[in-house]
């Protein structure tokens, strides 16, 4: 058998164990990649290949080197954002993260495509989700049934209309700003496009 088609076959097995589709791609020399998108952690997905080239099914790659690389999806980026938030953990690491920033002295981009949300407290919060995704196994599942609905809310407050693309598209730059508005709106009597994240009126 060849060592493309064992690769393949890896690859299928890798997919098969970890309920995620995963491509193992030949780079250069000795080298390959197996490449996924939000799953198993790295380390995860290493325990997983080195049982696998532990076995007689693949011993033609187990002198190959394989990297593994995880890519993470806008949708785990909205489901992080929610569980932290839901778990009242995203405020204060977003006021940790800004005030660790400004004692650093860190100084802040020119203003551009983002415009206004250039602030210690945008960054903070880009900062804090990126370290939940990657530290997050299969990130993109809600982490409570409640999440989901502020998940998609999230979702469809990150989409950005392009004028040369037909195809409108999440960013997480637009979902950031629109959480960091929906967390500060009560005390500073904003709306928000994140109308499910409002303290209800207390009139009611």
């Amino acid at each position: 058998m060849s060592r493309s088609r064992q690769a393949s076959l890896l690859a299928r097995h890798l997919s098969e164990v970890t309920d995620v589709k995963v491509g193992l791609y030949y780079d250069t020399g000795a080298r390959w990649i197996a490449m996924w998108t939000d799953g198993p952690l790295q380390e995860e997905m290493r325990a997983h290949l080195d049982t696998a080239l532990a076995g007689h099914q693949y011993v033609d790659m187990r002198n190959r080197t394989i990297d593994c690389h995880r890519s993470t999806s806008q949708r785990a980026w909205a489901a992080r954002a929610i569980a932290s938030h839901r778990e009242g953990t995203l405020g204060p690491a977003i006021a940790e993260g800004a005030a660790h920033r400004r004692s650093l002295g860190v100084g802040m981009p020119r203003p551009g495509v983002h415009g206004p949300t250039h602030t210690h407290e945008y960054y903070a919060l880009l900062r804090h989700v990126d370290d939940l995704c990657r530290e997050t196994a299969y990130p993109e599942r809600a982490s409570a049934p409640e999440d989901e609905p502020l998940i998609r809310q999230l979702l469809a407050a990150g989409i950005r209309d392009r004028a040369n693309d037909s195809r409108p598209t999440v960013s997480e730059y637009d979902m950031a700003a629109a959480l960091l508005t929906a967390e500060r709106a009560p005390e500073m009597g904003w709306s928000s496009k994140l109308t499910v994240l409002q303290a209800p009126d207390k009139g009611r």
